[in-house]
């Protein structure tokens, strides 16, 4: 049930776009600010949930105003802020990762979706190849089993699993680009960039869990009923967004061809 009523609001918001994706991902770095400081700063919450709250949330603003640039230069100095308060190399690196790693995704996704006309269809693709993956990924390891891919941070995730997400987010990109109408040269390429998008969030969801094991907790907490936190549930949907993000900001006119709009 949390998870359907999860997917509906995101659903929901990508759909409508504007100030109501806006809420949503500002709602979301909420969650995710505090899971962050909880987990890397659990002495003293405040400070890191202040810093990443304030890049991300900027961020966010910024990228919902079609300020993308600013909003990267933004979080870089919230990052910078909070550093400054830790002595060692690893707490600048913890404390000025978490405002990036929260931030820059949330941003991006909000470029994504208002950039030219394929926005909301690059969003539902997006949505529908990470679901899928998790999902098969899920069923796939429980059903076929076998060789575990890291034990030490995710003693539940196989090959298996891996196999069958990354070959079900093939298959989704495949119809993707039928229900876009890309040319019958680039169904391929979708085919190509669904199992990339799968694998990707995959990896995000296993990184995740390193951060976890890293910082000794089991969730990054317990906002959702069954899910444990927002950075549990989304993890993959962040990773895939920061690599659909850089694709598209790297090979602007890609898009044109993705989506059967021609050169």
């Amino acid at each position: 049930m949390s998870g359907l009523v999860l997917a509906s609001v995101g659903v929901t918001a990508a759909y409508f776009g504007g100030p109501w994706l806006a809420a949503a991902c500002g709602a979301a770095v909420v969650a995710m600010s505090y899971e962050w400081a909880r987990m890397s700063e659990p002495d003293t919450i405040m400070p890191a949930f202040a810093f990443s709250l304030a890049g991300s949330l900027g961020a966010v603003m910024f990228s919902s105003w079609q300020l993308p640039q600013y909003a990267f230069i933004w979080l870089v100095f919230c990052a910078a802020a909070s550093a400054a308060r830790r002595r060692t190399l690893t707490g600048v690196i913890e404390t000025a990762g978490g405002a990036i790693y929260i931030g820059l995704p949330a941003a991006l996704f909000l470029w994504l979706r208002d950039r030219g006309p394929e926005g909301l269809e690059t969003i539902l693709a997006l949505f529908a190849i990470i679901w899928a993956a998790d999902i098969f990924a899920y069923f796939g390891g429980k059903l076929l089993g076998g060789p575990k891919i890291a034990v030490g941070l995710s003693p539940n995730k196989t090959w298996a699993g891996i196999v069958t997400g990354t070959t079900a987010g093939a298959f989704i990109g495949f119809g993707c680009g039928y229900l876009f109408h890309a040319g019958a040269e680039f169904r391929m390429a979708w085919l190509l960039i669904g199992a990339l998008i799968a694998f990707t969030g995959l990896m995000g969801d296993l990184f995740e869990s390193f951060l976890k094991r890293r910082f000794g907790v089991k969730d990054a907490s317990r906002l959702i009923p069954g899910h444990g936190g927002v950075l549990d549930r989304i993890d993959s949907l962040m990773a895939a967004t920061l690599l659909v993000g850089a694709a598209l900001a790297f090979g602007p006119r890609a898009t044109a061809l993705l989506f059967g709009a021609g050169l």
